[in-house]
């Protein structure tokens, strides 16, 4: 059964922070929450002016607004596994890497999804799409 959209609405409305916004952990956990795709919870979010941060990948939301010191927390590393580099270059196409495949890797190698979005900075790659459809 689907759930209507003042539902979602509610239940994301429940996960906002005081800043009135979702963090990407909060707006995966209302997906999981309702059975919907992280895309349709993101979609909801962007319509209602919902605004997504603290990425957890590091790549957006750490500070109050794009471009301030510490909106990202990502950072190139002195090296990456070899067996995580392949792994992330084979996902990639175009330069960018799919946030579901990162986060798949980042489990299959018990790294943090923070390392995991210094290994795809290192690796000189964009993190495209967004789950959540942030980018």
């Amino acid at each position: 059964m689907a759930m209507n959209e003042s539902k979602l609405q509610d239940e994301l409305k429940s996960h906002l922070g005081e800043d009135g916004q979702i963090t990407c952990a909060s707006a995966h956990k209302v997906a999981e929450k309702t059975g919907l795709e992280p895309a349709v919870v993101g979609e909801e979010a962007n319509r209602t002016d919902i605004r997504i941060t603290r990425c957890q990948l590091g790549l957006f939301g750490f500070a109050p607004q794009k471009g301030m010191p510490g909106y990202k927390t990502v950072k190139k590393l002195d090296s990456v596994d070899a067996e995580v580099s392949k792994e992330v270059k084979a996902a990639a196409e175009d330069g960018k890497a799919p946030c579901m495949d990162l986060w798949r890797i980042a489990e299959k190698h018990n790294i943090s999804r923070s390392d995991m979005g210094n290994i795809a900075e290192t690796l000189g790659l964009k993190v495209s799409p967004c789950q959540l459809g942030c980018f």
